[in-house]
C-alpha cells in the first residue's frame, strides 16, 4: 500500500530554514557536511545537503509572485498553504475564478491556477506550474507545458526574475486554451465508446500510469458521470473522470500521487489525440486484459 502524504492546510508556512553544519560525535563539525534545520522548533529537514546549496525560504518565493499577481491585476479567489513532513515540503496554491477563458468546441470554461512547489529535502526543486480549474466541478487540468513553468535548484543563482517571467508566461499559456488547436479541445475531437474508454484505461494500468485500484475508481467516474458536460464520450471527458477523481479523491493527501497520475494521463490522452495509430493501441488491449468495471 502507497504511503500516504497527509498535507496541513493553511497552516503555519513562513517559517525560516537554516543551513547548519553538521557535527559528529565529539562535537565537531565534520567538513563539507551539511543539513537544512528550522530555525522555529529545531527539526531537522535533511542532512547532507552540500556545501553549494542556498536555502531558499517558501516566502522569498511567495512575495515575488504576490507582487507579480498585484502587477497583473489579479486578484486570487482563494489561496492554500500545504505543509508536508513537518516543513520539509511546500505547496501554496492560487485560484482565480474570475479569470477565465472558454475551451473551443468543449462547452467548458476554466479559471486560472498557479501552484508554488518547494522542498528542504531535496525532493524537487523550486517550481511553479500553471493550469486550469475547470470550474463545473474545480478538476484540476494541466497541459504538460513545462515552458510555462519554472524549476530551479536552491542555489545562489536563483532569482526572483524567474519567477516573473513564469507566471507571465503561465498565464499567456492559460489564455492559449481559447485557440482551436488547445490539446483539450483537440481531445474532444476524438470520439470513443463506453467500452473503448473502459479499455483505454486498462491499457494504461497495464502500462504502469495508474494502479489496478485507481483505475475501477476513475472507471466508475466514466461509467457514471456527474455533471451532464461530461456526459459525451470523447478523450476529454476521460481525462476528466481521472482529474474528477485525482483532484477530489487523491490529492488533499498526496499531491505527488495525484499530480503524478494527471500528468502520465494527460502525456498518453494528448498523444491518443494526435496520433490515431496509438489511440488505437490504446483502446484495443489483450482480450484478456479488457476488464469492464460497473458504475
Amino acid at each position: 500500500m502507497a504511503r500516504t502524504s497527509v498535507h496541513a492546510i493553511n497552516s503555519d508556512w513562513d517559517y525560516t530554514v537554516e543551513k547548519v553544519p553538521v557535527f559528529d560525535e565529539n562535537g565537531k563539525a565534520i567538513k563539507g557536511q551539511f543539513m537544512n534545520r528550522r530555525q522555529d522548533n529545531g527539526q531537522v529537514l535533511k542532512v547532507g545537503v552540500s556545501k553549494d546549496y542556498n536555502v531558499v525560504n517558501n516566502r522569498d518565493i511567495v512575495n515575488p509572485v504576490q507582487d507579480v499577481l498585484a502587477e497583473l491585476g489579479l486578484e486570487p479567489t482563494e489561496v492554500k498553504h500545504y505543509v508536508m513532513g513537518g516543513g520539509s515540503r511546500y505547496k501554496a496554491r492560487f485560484e482565480f475564478k474570475d479569470t477565465q477563458v472558454e475551451i473551443p468546441k468543449v462547452g467548458d470554461t476554466m479559471g486560472f491556477r498557479l501552484d508554488l512547489d518547494n522542498s528542504f529535502d531535496l525532493w524537487h526543486r523550486i517550481k511553479t506550474m500553471g493550469g486550469g480549474l475547470r470550474l463545473v466541478c474545480t478538476n484540476g487540468m494541466t497541459t504538460l507545458d513545462k515552458s510555462h513553468g519554472i524549476s530551479c535548484k536552491h542555489s545562489n543563482r536563483f532569482s526572483t526574475g524567474n519567477i516573473t517571467k513564469a507566471i507571465k508566461a503561465a498565464l499567456d499559456g492559460f489564455y492559449d486554451l481559447a485557440n482551436d488547436d488547445n490539446p483539450f479541445t483537440l481531445m474532444a475531437s476524438r470520439e470513443v465508446s463506453q467500452e473503448q474508454g473502459i479499455n483505454i484505461l486498462q491499457s494504461l494500468t497495464n502500462k504502469g500510469d495508474i494502479s489496478e485500484v485507481r483505475r475501477e475508481a476513475i472507471a466508475r467516474v466514466w461509467n457514471g458521470p456527474d455533471h451532464q458536460e461530461d456526459e459525451g464520450r470523447n478523450l476529454y471527458n476521460l481525462l476528466n473522470a481521472v482529474t474528477q477523481y485525482t483532484t477530489h479523491e487523491v490529492a488533499e493527501t498526496n499531491f505527488a500521487m495525484s499530480e503524478g497520475i494527471n500528468n502520465r494521463v494527460t502525456k498518453h490522452l494528448i498523444k491518443a489525440a494526435e496520433d490515431e495509430k496509438f489511440l488505437t493501441s490504446l483502446w484495443t488491449p489483450a482480450e484478456s486484459e479488457a476488464v469492464a468495471v460497473t458504475a
